[in-house]
Protein backbone atom coordinates (compact mmCIF):
# COMPACT_ATOMS: atom_id res chain seq x y z
CA UNK A 1 0.00 0.00 0.00
CA UNK A 2 1.66 3.27 -1.00
CA UNK A 3 1.37 6.83 0.84
CA UNK A 4 -1.01 8.23 -1.74
CA UNK A 5 -3.68 5.16 -0.77
CA UNK A 6 -3.30 5.81 3.17
CA UNK A 7 -7.18 6.12 4.16
CA UNK A 8 -8.64 3.87 1.81
CA UNK A 9 -9.43 1.43 4.83
CA UNK A 10 -12.35 4.05 5.22
CA UNK A 11 -15.03 1.81 5.92
CA UNK A 12 -17.59 3.75 4.64
CA UNK A 13 -18.63 7.08 3.34
CA UNK A 14 -16.69 10.19 4.45
CA UNK A 15 -19.40 11.52 6.73
CA UNK A 16 -21.50 10.00 9.59
CA UNK A 17 -24.77 9.52 9.14
CA UNK A 18 -27.06 8.69 11.95
CA UNK A 19 -29.94 6.24 11.74
CA UNK A 20 -31.30 6.53 14.93
CA UNK A 21 -31.08 8.53 18.40
CA UNK A 22 -27.66 8.28 19.96
CA UNK A 23 -27.53 6.47 22.02
CA UNK A 24 -30.17 4.32 20.67
CA UNK A 25 -32.61 1.51 22.20
CA UNK A 26 -29.93 -1.44 22.34
CA UNK A 27 -27.30 1.08 23.61
CA UNK A 28 -29.80 1.84 26.70
CA UNK A 29 -30.50 -1.85 27.01
CA UNK A 30 -26.36 -2.95 26.94
CA UNK A 31 -25.99 0.11 29.79
CA UNK A 32 -28.49 -1.09 31.71
CA UNK A 33 -26.93 -4.83 31.82
CA UNK A 34 -23.38 -3.98 32.03
CA UNK A 35 -24.54 -2.07 35.23
CA UNK A 36 -25.47 -5.43 36.12
CA UNK A 37 -22.55 -6.83 35.94
CA UNK A 38 -19.70 -4.50 36.18
CA UNK A 39 -19.12 -1.90 39.15
CA UNK A 40 -20.56 1.20 39.01
CA UNK A 41 -17.29 2.96 39.66
CA UNK A 42 -16.28 1.90 35.63
CA UNK A 43 -18.20 3.25 32.97
CA UNK A 44 -20.27 5.86 33.47
CA UNK A 45 -24.16 5.68 32.33
CA UNK A 46 -26.20 9.24 32.10
CA UNK A 47 -28.03 10.73 29.57
CA UNK A 48 -27.20 10.10 26.18
CA UNK A 49 -24.52 8.36 27.02
CA UNK A 50 -22.29 5.99 25.87
CA UNK A 51 -22.74 4.02 22.43
CA UNK A 52 -21.86 0.44 22.48
CA UNK A 53 -19.08 -0.33 19.61
CA UNK A 54 -19.89 -3.19 17.43
CA UNK A 55 -17.21 -2.60 14.69
CA UNK A 56 -14.91 -0.20 13.47
CA UNK A 57 -12.84 0.23 10.53
CA UNK A 58 -10.58 2.94 9.38
CA UNK A 59 -11.81 6.13 11.02
CA UNK A 60 -15.65 4.78 11.18
CA UNK A 61 -16.91 3.23 14.27
CA UNK A 62 -20.74 1.38 14.20
CA UNK A 63 -22.59 1.30 17.11
CA UNK A 64 -24.87 -1.75 18.15
CA UNK A 65 -28.08 0.47 16.86
CA UNK A 66 -26.47 1.28 13.64
CA UNK A 67 -25.10 4.11 14.09
CA UNK A 68 -22.05 5.22 11.85
CA UNK A 69 -19.43 7.76 13.77
CA UNK A 70 -16.20 9.47 12.47
CA UNK A 71 -13.69 8.69 15.45
CA UNK A 72 -11.34 11.51 16.62
CA UNK A 73 -10.12 10.06 19.56
CA UNK A 74 -8.38 6.53 17.77
CA UNK A 75 -9.70 5.40 20.73
CA UNK A 76 -7.82 7.58 23.04
CA UNK A 77 -5.10 7.87 20.55
CA UNK A 78 -4.08 3.92 20.22
CA UNK A 79 -5.45 3.33 16.85
CA UNK A 80 -3.02 5.00 14.22
CA UNK A 81 -3.00 2.88 11.49
CA UNK A 82 -7.02 3.37 12.04
CA UNK A 83 -9.45 0.78 13.32
CA UNK A 84 -8.96 -3.14 12.27
CA UNK A 85 -6.25 -1.89 10.02
CA UNK A 86 -6.25 -5.53 7.57
CA UNK A 87 -2.44 -5.90 7.86
CA UNK A 88 -2.66 -5.61 11.62
CA UNK A 89 -5.83 -8.05 11.70
CA UNK A 90 -3.45 -10.74 9.52
CA UNK A 91 -0.29 -10.18 11.78
CA UNK A 92 -2.79 -11.33 14.85
CA UNK A 93 -4.70 -13.95 13.23
CA UNK A 94 -1.22 -15.18 11.81
CA UNK A 95 0.38 -15.57 14.99
CA UNK A 96 -2.83 -17.05 16.90
CA UNK A 97 -2.88 -19.84 14.99
CA UNK A 98 1.02 -20.26 15.71
CA UNK A 99 1.23 -19.51 19.11
CA UNK A 100 -0.80 -17.63 21.36
CA UNK A 101 1.04 -17.32 24.58
CA UNK A 102 4.87 -18.24 25.70
CA UNK A 103 7.18 -18.02 28.82
CA UNK A 104 8.32 -14.30 28.35
CA UNK A 105 11.07 -14.24 30.79
CA UNK A 106 11.64 -17.80 31.07
CA UNK A 107 10.93 -19.50 27.48
CA UNK A 108 10.38 -16.09 25.37
CA UNK A 109 8.44 -16.57 22.14
CA UNK A 110 10.60 -15.34 18.97
CA UNK A 111 8.42 -12.42 18.38
CA UNK A 112 9.29 -11.15 21.48
CA UNK A 113 13.60 -10.87 20.38
CA UNK A 114 12.50 -9.51 16.93
CA UNK A 115 10.31 -6.97 18.79
CA UNK A 116 12.56 -5.44 20.98
CA UNK A 117 15.20 -5.83 18.10
CA UNK A 118 12.71 -4.06 16.00
CA UNK A 119 12.19 -1.08 19.06
CA UNK A 120 15.78 -0.67 19.35
CA UNK A 121 16.10 0.23 15.86
CA UNK A 122 13.45 2.84 15.65
CA UNK A 123 13.60 4.28 18.74
CA UNK A 124 15.79 7.20 18.99
CA UNK A 125 19.56 7.72 19.89
CA UNK A 126 21.14 4.68 22.10
CA UNK A 127 17.66 4.03 23.57
CA UNK A 128 18.37 -0.08 23.10
CA UNK A 129 17.29 -1.98 25.97
CA UNK A 130 13.42 -3.05 26.71
CA UNK A 131 10.99 -4.08 29.36
CA UNK A 132 7.62 -5.10 28.05
CA UNK A 133 4.18 -4.40 29.72
CA UNK A 134 0.61 -4.75 28.96
CA UNK A 135 -0.25 -0.66 29.03
CA UNK A 136 1.35 2.37 29.75
CA UNK A 137 1.64 2.17 33.57
CA UNK A 138 3.55 -0.89 33.26
CA UNK A 139 6.27 1.02 31.25
CA UNK A 140 5.96 4.19 33.69
CA UNK A 141 6.50 1.93 36.45
CA UNK A 142 9.89 0.22 34.55
CA UNK A 143 11.13 3.31 34.22
CA UNK A 144 10.47 4.46 37.72
CA UNK A 145 12.39 1.13 39.04
CA UNK A 146 15.24 1.68 36.88
CA UNK A 147 15.76 5.20 37.56
CA UNK A 148 16.10 4.14 41.33
CA UNK A 149 18.10 1.06 40.64
CA UNK A 150 20.45 3.36 38.67
CA UNK A 151 20.48 6.08 40.94
CA UNK A 152 19.92 4.87 44.22
CA UNK A 153 17.72 8.35 45.32
CA UNK A 154 14.21 7.83 45.21
CA UNK A 155 12.02 11.38 44.90
CA UNK A 156 10.68 12.30 41.99
CA UNK A 157 9.54 14.99 39.84
CA UNK A 158 6.43 15.21 37.86
CA UNK A 159 4.32 17.65 36.58
CA UNK A 160 0.81 19.42 37.64
CA UNK A 161 -1.79 17.92 34.80
CA UNK A 162 0.44 14.83 34.19
CA UNK A 163 -1.31 10.85 33.87
CA UNK A 164 0.80 8.81 33.95
CA UNK A 165 -1.54 5.84 34.71
CA UNK A 166 -3.88 4.48 37.75
CA UNK A 167 -1.32 1.50 39.64
CA UNK A 168 0.50 1.61 42.05
CA UNK A 169 3.89 4.07 41.44
CA UNK A 170 2.07 5.43 38.28
CA UNK A 171 -0.62 6.51 40.37
CA UNK A 172 1.71 8.27 42.12
CA UNK A 173 3.39 10.70 39.82
CA UNK A 174 -0.35 11.04 38.29
CA UNK A 175 -2.12 14.61 39.18
CA UNK A 176 -5.58 14.28 39.17
CA UNK A 177 -7.43 14.39 42.47
CA UNK A 178 -10.62 12.47 41.68
CA UNK A 179 -8.00 9.56 40.90
CA UNK A 180 -5.08 10.20 44.06
CA UNK A 181 -7.54 11.45 46.89
CA UNK A 182 -9.46 8.30 47.24
CA UNK A 183 -5.98 6.90 47.94
CA UNK A 184 -4.38 9.14 49.38
CA UNK A 185 -3.58 7.20 52.46
CA UNK A 186 -1.53 4.88 49.97
CA UNK A 187 0.74 8.10 48.65
CA UNK A 188 4.20 8.77 49.74
CA UNK A 189 6.01 12.22 50.00
CA UNK A 190 8.70 11.38 47.82
CA UNK A 191 6.66 12.81 44.83
CA UNK A 192 7.25 16.74 44.20
CA UNK A 193 4.58 17.78 41.37
CA UNK A 194 5.85 21.26 39.69
CA UNK A 195 3.54 23.09 36.80
CA UNK A 196 4.24 22.33 33.77
CA UNK A 197 5.39 25.08 31.81
CA UNK A 198 2.69 27.34 29.00
CA UNK A 199 5.00 30.09 28.75
CA UNK A 200 8.61 31.54 28.67
CA UNK A 201 7.99 32.74 32.36
CA UNK A 202 6.80 29.51 33.50
CA UNK A 203 10.33 27.96 32.48
CA UNK A 204 11.97 30.35 34.75
CA UNK A 205 10.12 29.54 37.59
CA UNK A 206 10.90 25.64 36.86
CA UNK A 207 14.44 26.10 36.36
CA UNK A 208 14.81 27.57 40.09
CA UNK A 209 12.29 25.08 41.27
CA UNK A 210 14.56 22.28 40.24
CA UNK A 211 17.49 23.79 41.84
CA UNK A 212 15.63 23.94 44.88
CA UNK A 213 14.79 20.47 44.89
CA UNK A 214 17.72 18.29 43.65
CA UNK A 215 19.49 20.24 46.13
CA UNK A 216 16.99 19.50 49.17
CA UNK A 217 15.59 15.92 48.02
CA UNK A 218 17.46 12.59 46.48
CA UNK A 219 16.09 12.93 42.99
CA UNK A 220 16.55 10.07 41.15
CA UNK A 221 14.16 11.16 38.18
CA UNK A 222 12.64 13.86 36.25
CA UNK A 223 9.48 12.07 34.76
CA UNK A 224 7.99 14.74 31.44
CA UNK A 225 5.62 14.22 28.75
CA UNK A 226 6.47 16.21 25.82
CA UNK A 227 3.28 17.25 25.29
CA UNK A 228 0.85 16.97 27.85
CA UNK A 229 -2.08 14.14 26.61
CA UNK A 230 -5.31 14.28 29.46
CA UNK A 231 -3.90 17.21 30.85
CA UNK A 232 -5.10 19.12 28.21
CA UNK A 233 -3.33 19.06 24.55
CA UNK A 234 -0.35 21.45 26.42
CA UNK A 235 2.71 22.10 24.19
CA UNK A 236 4.67 23.85 26.33
CA UNK A 237 7.35 26.80 24.98
CA UNK A 238 10.36 26.35 23.48
CA UNK A 239 13.32 24.49 25.45
CA UNK A 240 11.42 22.80 27.77
CA UNK A 241 13.21 19.42 27.06
CA UNK A 242 16.51 20.96 26.13
CA UNK A 243 16.41 22.72 29.95
CA UNK A 244 15.44 19.30 31.53
CA UNK A 245 18.49 17.41 29.53
CA UNK A 246 20.77 19.52 30.54
CA UNK A 247 19.72 19.81 34.29
CA UNK A 248 19.21 15.86 34.69
CA UNK A 249 23.24 15.20 33.15
CA UNK A 250 24.34 18.25 35.46
CA UNK A 251 22.70 16.01 38.75
CA UNK A 252 22.95 12.78 37.35
CA UNK A 253 19.67 12.71 37.32
CA UNK A 254 17.57 9.89 34.75
CA UNK A 255 15.23 11.88 32.43
CA UNK A 256 12.16 9.78 31.82
CA UNK A 257 10.10 10.81 29.21
CA UNK A 258 6.45 9.54 29.05
CA UNK A 259 5.53 8.71 25.09
CA UNK A 260 2.73 6.73 25.57
CA UNK A 261 0.22 8.89 24.01
CA UNK A 262 2.56 11.11 21.64
CA UNK A 263 5.02 8.10 20.55
CA UNK A 264 4.54 6.52 17.21
CA UNK A 265 3.95 9.71 14.54
CA UNK A 266 1.18 11.06 16.89
CA UNK A 267 3.13 14.71 17.14
CA UNK A 268 4.56 14.46 13.15
CA UNK A 269 7.58 12.62 14.15
CA UNK A 270 8.43 9.50 14.86
CA UNK A 271 8.28 10.80 19.01
CA UNK A 272 7.99 14.21 19.93
CA UNK A 273 10.90 14.41 21.64
CA UNK A 274 12.95 14.44 18.15
CA UNK A 275 11.50 17.73 17.35
CA UNK A 276 13.66 19.22 19.79
CA UNK A 277 16.62 17.03 19.18
CA UNK A 278 16.41 15.50 23.08
CA UNK A 279 17.31 12.22 23.77
CA UNK A 280 15.55 10.64 27.50
CA UNK A 281 17.15 8.13 29.23
CA UNK A 282 13.81 6.38 29.62
CA UNK A 283 11.02 6.32 26.99
CA UNK A 284 7.52 5.06 27.69
CA UNK A 285 5.94 3.79 24.58
CA UNK A 286 2.26 2.08 24.50
CA UNK A 287 -0.86 2.99 22.76
CA UNK A 288 0.37 3.47 19.25
CA UNK A 289 2.49 0.75 19.64
CA UNK A 290 0.56 -2.07 18.22
CA UNK A 291 -2.89 -0.11 17.25
CA UNK A 292 -5.12 -2.16 19.14
CA UNK A 293 -3.60 -5.10 21.32
CA UNK A 294 -2.40 -4.36 25.00
CA UNK A 295 1.12 -3.88 24.69
CA UNK A 296 4.00 -1.06 26.02
CA UNK A 297 7.40 -0.97 26.37
CA UNK A 298 9.91 1.08 28.49
CA UNK A 299 12.96 1.35 26.47
CA UNK A 300 16.34 2.85 28.05
CA UNK A 301 20.07 3.32 27.69
CA UNK A 302 22.84 0.69 28.10
CA UNK A 303 23.99 2.69 30.87
CA UNK A 304 20.57 2.80 33.14
CA UNK A 305 19.66 -0.46 32.24
CA UNK A 306 22.99 -1.86 33.47
CA UNK A 307 22.05 -1.19 36.70
CA UNK A 308 19.10 -3.74 36.63
CA UNK A 309 20.97 -6.91 38.30
CA UNK A 310 21.57 -9.59 35.60
CA UNK A 311 18.74 -12.33 36.13
CA UNK A 312 19.29 -15.41 38.06
CA UNK A 313 16.66 -17.48 37.43
CA UNK A 314 14.36 -15.26 38.85
CA UNK A 315 13.46 -11.83 37.30
CA UNK A 316 12.67 -9.14 39.55
CA UNK A 317 10.18 -7.14 37.26
CA UNK A 318 8.26 -9.66 35.10
CA UNK A 319 4.64 -10.60 34.76
CA UNK A 320 2.35 -13.64 33.24
CA UNK A 321 2.28 -12.45 29.69
CA UNK A 322 5.67 -10.95 29.42
CA UNK A 323 5.95 -10.76 25.22
CA UNK A 324 2.51 -11.75 24.22
CA UNK A 325 3.47 -13.26 20.75
CA UNK A 326 0.51 -11.82 19.22
CA UNK A 327 0.95 -8.46 20.47
CA UNK A 328 4.68 -8.25 19.76
CA UNK A 329 3.81 -9.69 16.04
CA UNK A 330 1.05 -6.61 15.70
CA UNK A 331 3.42 -4.44 17.14
CA UNK A 332 6.57 -4.85 14.35
CA UNK A 333 3.47 -5.04 11.59
CA UNK A 334 2.31 -2.05 13.01
CA UNK A 335 5.94 -0.22 13.02
CA UNK A 336 6.66 -1.02 9.69
CA UNK A 337 3.19 0.49 8.70
CA UNK A 338 4.18 3.73 10.21
CA UNK A 339 6.97 3.99 7.69
CA UNK A 340 5.49 2.51 4.67
CA UNK A 341 2.47 4.45 4.86
CA UNK A 342 4.52 7.95 6.25
CA UNK A 343 2.05 8.26 8.73
CA UNK A 344 4.48 10.60 10.65
CA UNK A 345 4.22 12.92 7.65
CA UNK A 346 1.04 12.55 6.90
CA UNK A 347 -0.06 13.38 10.43
CA UNK A 348 2.29 16.37 10.40
CA UNK A 349 0.55 18.01 7.41
CA UNK A 350 -3.32 17.26 8.96
CA UNK A 351 -2.26 18.65 11.87
CA UNK A 352 -0.72 22.06 10.73
CA UNK A 353 -3.90 22.24 8.20
CA UNK A 354 -6.20 21.83 11.31
CA UNK A 355 -4.96 24.15 13.70
CA UNK A 356 -4.63 26.95 10.92
CA UNK A 357 -8.47 26.03 9.73
CA UNK A 358 -9.72 25.92 13.42
CA UNK A 359 -7.65 29.14 14.34
CA UNK A 360 -8.78 31.35 11.16
CA UNK A 361 -13.35 30.09 11.55
CA UNK A 362 -12.80 30.04 15.80
CA UNK A 363 -11.28 33.49 16.40
CA UNK A 364 -14.17 35.12 17.26
CA UNK A 365 -16.39 32.58 19.01
CA UNK A 366 -16.77 33.78 22.29
CA UNK A 367 -16.36 30.09 24.09
CA UNK A 368 -13.09 29.80 22.35
CA UNK A 369 -9.85 30.78 24.21
CA UNK A 370 -7.05 29.05 22.59
CA UNK A 371 -6.79 26.48 19.97
CA UNK A 372 -3.18 24.61 19.82
CA UNK A 373 -1.52 21.41 19.25
CA UNK A 374 0.90 19.29 16.94
CA UNK A 375 0.91 17.05 14.47
CA UNK A 376 -2.61 15.08 14.99
CA UNK A 377 -2.47 15.91 18.79
CA UNK A 378 -4.51 19.08 18.88
CA UNK A 379 -6.88 20.41 21.43
CA UNK A 380 -9.73 23.50 21.70
CA UNK A 381 -9.44 25.22 24.79
CA UNK A 382 -12.78 26.72 26.23
CA UNK A 383 -13.12 29.51 28.76
CA UNK A 384 -15.36 27.87 31.77
CA UNK A 385 -18.44 28.71 32.34
CA UNK A 386 -18.83 31.50 35.13
CA UNK A 387 -20.06 30.16 37.94
CA UNK A 388 -20.84 26.46 38.59
CA UNK A 389 -22.60 25.61 34.93
CA UNK A 390 -21.81 22.59 33.18
CA UNK A 391 -18.50 22.48 31.58
CA UNK A 392 -18.09 23.21 28.10
CA UNK A 393 -16.17 20.60 27.15
CA UNK A 394 -18.67 18.12 27.94
CA UNK A 395 -21.19 20.56 26.17
CA UNK A 396 -19.15 20.46 22.66
CA UNK A 397 -18.94 16.40 23.28
CA UNK A 398 -22.11 15.63 23.44
CA UNK A 399 -23.13 17.81 20.53
CA UNK A 400 -20.51 16.64 18.15
CA UNK A 401 -21.61 12.96 19.21
CA UNK A 402 -25.21 13.91 17.87
CA UNK A 403 -23.67 14.93 14.81
CA UNK A 404 -21.59 11.17 14.66
CA UNK A 405 -18.53 12.59 16.02
CA UNK A 406 -16.75 10.59 18.56
CA UNK A 407 -14.62 13.44 20.88
CA UNK A 408 -13.30 13.52 24.32
CA UNK A 409 -12.72 16.42 26.36
CA UNK A 410 -9.80 16.85 28.53
CA UNK A 411 -7.58 18.88 31.02
CA UNK A 412 -8.68 20.38 34.77
CA UNK A 413 -12.44 21.06 34.10
CA UNK A 414 -12.85 19.26 31.06
CA UNK A 415 -12.13 22.75 29.15
CA UNK A 416 -10.61 21.28 26.14
CA UNK A 417 -11.97 19.73 23.56
CA UNK A 418 -9.13 16.87 22.39
CA UNK A 419 -8.57 15.43 18.77
CA UNK A 420 -6.56 12.32 18.54
CA UNK A 421 -8.02 10.74 15.09
CA UNK A 422 -6.41 7.94 13.17
CA UNK A 423 -3.58 9.23 11.43
CA UNK A 424 -4.90 7.22 8.41
CA UNK A 425 -8.57 9.53 8.82
CA UNK A 426 -8.95 10.47 5.02
CA UNK A 427 -8.80 13.84 3.84
CA UNK A 428 -12.56 14.71 3.60
CA UNK A 429 -13.26 12.87 6.86
CA UNK A 430 -10.43 15.66 8.65
CA UNK A 431 -12.57 18.13 6.45
CA UNK A 432 -15.89 16.81 7.38
CA UNK A 433 -14.58 17.34 11.04
CA UNK A 434 -12.62 20.44 11.31
CA UNK A 435 -16.52 22.28 9.83
CA UNK A 436 -18.33 20.32 12.60
CA UNK A 437 -16.40 21.79 15.44
CA UNK A 438 -16.47 24.75 14.22
CA UNK A 439 -20.54 24.29 13.44
CA UNK A 440 -20.55 22.86 16.90
CA UNK A 441 -18.55 25.49 18.73
CA UNK A 442 -20.51 28.24 16.73
CA UNK A 443 -24.31 26.93 17.80
CA UNK A 444 -23.09 26.71 21.46
CA UNK A 445 -21.77 30.11 21.71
Amino acid sequence: MSAKEVGRQGGGDCFPELVTEVPGPLSKEYAHRLHEVECAGITFVGEGFPVFWERALGANVWDVDGNRFVDLTAAFGVASCGHSHPELAMAASRQATQLMHGMGDVHPPLRKLELLEKLSQVTPGSLSFGILGQNGADAVEAALKAAYLHTGRSHIVAFGSAYHGLSGMALEVTDFPAFRDPFSPYMGDHVHVVKYPRTQADLDVLWEQLESLVTRFPVGAILAEPIQGRGGVIVPPDGFLEGLRQRANGTDTVLILDEIYTGFSRTGRSFACEHDGVIPDLLCLGKGLTGGFPLSVCVGTPEVMASWPKSSGEAIHTSTFLGNPIGCAVGIRSMELHEELELAERSERLGREGIAFLKKHLDSVSWVREVRGRGLMMGVELFPPEGEGPSRGVAGMLSMLSKGYLILPSGPGSHVLSLSPPLTITDEQWDGALNAIVETLTELS
